[in-house]
C-alpha cells in the first residue's frame, strides 16, 4: 500500500462549471470525516454554503431563461422570417411579369437585388442577434433611400406595414436575451469562483490531517478527497480522448458550435393562418422604422 501523500495537488482549483461544481462540492461535503478537527469542519460548512449558493444561482438562471419561453421566441422568429420572405417573394413575383407590358417589372427586379443582395434570405438562418441586425439594415436602407412609396406601389402597403410591426418586437426580444445572458454569465462566473475557492480551502485543510507516522490518517484523507480525485481523473480522460480523436482525424478537435435558431430559407405562411408572437414584447406599431 502506498504510504506517500502529495498535498500539492489540492492547492490548485479544479476546472468546473456551475453544475458539476455544485455536484463536486456536495460530494466532498458528504465524504467529510465525522471526526474532522474544527478547522476542517468549519471549511466543510463554508463549502456546503458555497454549493447551496451555486444551486440557487443555477435555479434562478433557469427561471429567468423561462420568463420568455423558447416557443414564444420561435413564434416571433417565424413571423419575422415570413414577413421579410413575403416582401421578397412579392417583388420577385412582380419582376416576373413581361417588362414590355409592365415596365415596373424591371424596377421590382432591381429592388430585390438592392434589398436582399445575392444572399437572398440566408440571413434568416443566422442567430437571432445577427438576423436582427440584417433586418434593421434593410429597413434603414428603405428609409434612407425613400423607397417606401415605390415598394408600396409595387407590392402593396401591407408588407412594409407588417415589417414595421414585427421588427420592433423582434429587437426587444434580442436585446432582452442578450442582457439576461450577459448578467447570468457574469453572476455564475462569480459563483463558480466562490465554489473553487471553497473547495481548495477545504481540501487543503483536509490534507493537513495527514500524519506520515500514522498510515490510517493517509487513508482517511484519501477517502475524504476521493470525489476531487475522481473529478480530475474524469477531466484527464476527456482530455486524452480529445487528443486521441485529434490524432486519428488529423485535424484539431473543437467543441461543437451552438446551434443557430432554425429558420426557413423561404418562409411559407400556414393555410389561413397569420403567425402571431406571444409574450415577446409589446406589439409594435405599423409604421416602418429601424430599431434604435
Amino acid at each position: 500500500m502506498d504510504q506517500t501523500f502529495d498535498a500539492s495537488v489540492y492547492v490548485r482549483a479544479p476546472i468546473i462549471n456551475i453544475a458539476n461544481g455544485v455536484t463536486l462540492a456536495n460530494a466532498l461535503v458528504a465524504a467529510c470525516p465525522e471526526t474532522a478537527p474544527e478547522n476542517v469542519a468549519k471549511a466543510c460548512t463554508k463549502l456546503k454554503a458555497a454549493a447551496e449558493a451555486g444551486q440557487k444561482a443555477l435555479t434562478a438562471r433557469r427561471r429567468e431563461n423561462g420568463a420568455l419561453s423558447e416557443e414564444d421566441v420561435r413564434v416571433l422568429d417565424r413571423e419575422a422570417d415570413a414577413s421579410f420572405g413575403a416582401l421578397r417573394m412579392r417583388l420577385i413575383a412582380y419582376s416576373m411579369l413581361p417588362a414590355e407590358r409592365f415596365p415596373r417589372a424591371r424596377r421590382a427586379e432591381e429592388l430585390v437585388k438592392e434589398l436582399f443582395g445575392d444572399d437572398g434570405l440566408s440571413f434568416l438562418t443566422t442567430e437571432y442577434s445577427a438576423q436582427n441586425t440584417v433586418m434593421a439594415s434593410i429597413v434603414e436602407h428603405i428609409q434612407e433611400a425613400a423607397l417606401q412609396p415605390e415598394i408600396d406601389a409595387l407590392a402593396g402597403p401591407e408588407f412594409l406595414e407588417q415589417i414595421g410591426n414585427v421588427l420592433p418586437r423582434y429587437d426587444v426580444m434580442v436585446r432582452d436575451r442578450l442582457q439576461k445572458e450577459a448578467a447570468a454569465t457574469s453572476n455564475l462566473a462569480t459563483v463558480v469562483r466562490a465554489i473553487q475557492s471553497a473547495i481548495v480551502s477545504y481540501a487543503t485543510k483536509v490534507a493537513g490531517m495527514v500524519d506520515e507516522d500514522e498510515p490510517a490518517t493517509i487513508e482517511a484523507v484519501r477517502r475524504a478527497l476521493r470525489p476531487l480525485d475522481a473529478h480530475r481523473e474524469t477531466g484527464a480522460r476527456r482530455t486524452q480522448g480529445a487528443a486521441k480523436g485529434e490524432a486519428t482525424s488529423g485535424a484539431p478537435a473543437s467543441p461543437a458550435a451552438p446551434a443557430s435558431p432554425a429558420s426557413p430559407a423561404a418562409p411559407q405562411a400556414g393555410p389561413g393562418a397569420t403567425p402571431q408572437a406571444t409574450g415577446a414584447g409589446a406589439p409594435g406599431g405599423g409604421e416602418l422604422s429601424a430599431p434604435v
